[in-house]
């Protein structure tokens, strides 16, 4: 029988298969009892053990940017863990489109609310495999995490192990058991969501699922990324940085103000009413996002020179000179035109996104009728005065 047409447990009808995981396969599956799509993972007897641990970790865990678990089974030689279906993108999908810089920040806002939650309270569990397999963000802009406290992807995190100045630690305290929280953990937590930030925010070619290590180790991120939001992650992934970011609460307020900075002004719906001179006010600009890929931005030297130490250069920005990937220089402006300049479009310059902006008005003749017939009753008003008055006067 093929796994398609495979019902588990007499409840859970495999459909299809959604990918080839690092340990599991994954399939989508219909749950006959509550009528529901869930996920299925085909769990190999090896490691059985590390996820029944994780499993009971996790069990109380009630998070809104959590992935449920619903049920572990196991029939003959093979195990099923059963989870909540989220219908999204992977990090893989995200990175062949170019999010606002907005979007990447409030994703990583969300992660560390999950991270805070997992590690706070009776909990105390840290995740220790936040890679792109791990994020999916649902159509609503929700992100949701999976996989904590399950052995981490030790050949990834040694691949990015040296980006920003690292020592050559991949993971801290390897000999605790998994998903077992420490300071350290927490700090390696931390770095890998600056990791996952920086691949969505970072010079890649059209098409690309995934983000490779930068040989050189620089940071490399798109031209149209705020310096302070570029800071905050360079912040998070160098070890060496004066002001490195080690904990999902620090992380979480940095990335949490540049939410508030760069969110859009919401759009005002036509059928309301004008009100006087609101209507008329210029809603704060918000750049566009490039819709170009590839375009960078800024680098950050992370070891320099050859004398067998590492240090950390200041955060440079490069807004003048703006690189594509294959390092040359392009003379593109930093944000494309808009209909809110005017100074780019004359023809614009009296609408403001569909909405018309007040300008001076001639003075109307009927304003200046009136005037002249207030003098003339003056005058007449004058002189009949002064008449009778030189009348009584006796001669």
């Amino acid at each position: 029988m093929a796994d398609t047409e495979r019902l588990i447990h007499k409840r859970y009808q495999l459909q299809r298969m959604l990918t080839q995981g690092q340990v599991c396969t994954i399939y989508l599956a219909f749950d006959q009892v509550l009528q529901r799509a869930v996920v299925v993972k085909l769990v190999p007897a090896e490691q059985m053990s590390a996820y029944k641990n994780a499993l009971r970790l996790t069990a109380s865990f009630s998070h809104p940017n959590i992935i449920g678990t619903y049920d572990f089974l196991q029939e003959s030689d093979m195990f099923y863990l059963v989870q909540e279906y989220v219908d999204g993108n992977n990090i893989g999908t995200l990175l062949q489109t170019q999010l606002a810089p907005y979007m990447v920040a409030d994703m990583g806002t969300q992660i560390c609310q999950a991270l805070l939650y997992a590690g706070g309270g009776t909990h105390g569990v840290c995740h220790g495999d936040l890679t792109p397999s791990a994020i999916i963000r649902d159509h609503r802009g929700l992100v949701r995490i999976n996989g904590f406290a399950l052995p981490s992807n030790v050949p990834y995190f040694a691949a990015w192990s040296m980006v920003g100045g690292g020592n050559g630690n991949v993971l801290a305290h390897p000999e605790l058991p998994w998903g077992r929280l420490s300071e350290q953990r927490r700090a390696d937590d931390t770095r890998a969501v600056g990791l996952l930030l920086y691949q969505l925010l970072s010079g890649r070619q059209a098409g690309a699922t995934s983000v490779d290590a930068p040989a050189d180790g620089r940071l490399r991120f798109l031209r149209n990324v705020p310096v302070e939001l570029c800071e905050i992650i360079a912040r998070t992934i160098v070890r060496q940085h004066p002001q490195h970011i080690s904990t999902p609460e620090v992380l979480h307020e940095e990335l949490r103000k540049q939410v508030e900075t760069l969110e859009p002004a919401p759009e005002l719906s036509p059928s309301v009413a004008y009100q006087a001179e609101d209507n008329f006010r210029p809603r704060p600009f918000v750049p566009v996002s490039n819709p170009g890929v590839g375009k960078l931005v800024t680098t950050l030297p992370l070891r320099e020179g050859g004398q067998g130490g590492s240090s950390v250069a200041a955060f440079q920005s490069e807004l003048n000179t703006p690189m594509d990937t294959l390092g040359q220089q392009t003379t593109q402006p930093p944000f494309p035109h808009t209909n809110a300049d005017s100074r780019l479009n004359p023809a614009l310059a009296h609408s403001y996104n569909g909405y018309p902006i007040s300008t001076p008005q001639p003075a109307r003749r009927q304003d200046i009728a009136v005037w002249v017939i207030l003098c003339l009753l003056a005058f007449v008003l004058f002189f009949i005065v002064g008449f009778f008055i030189a009348n009584a006067i006796p001669r």
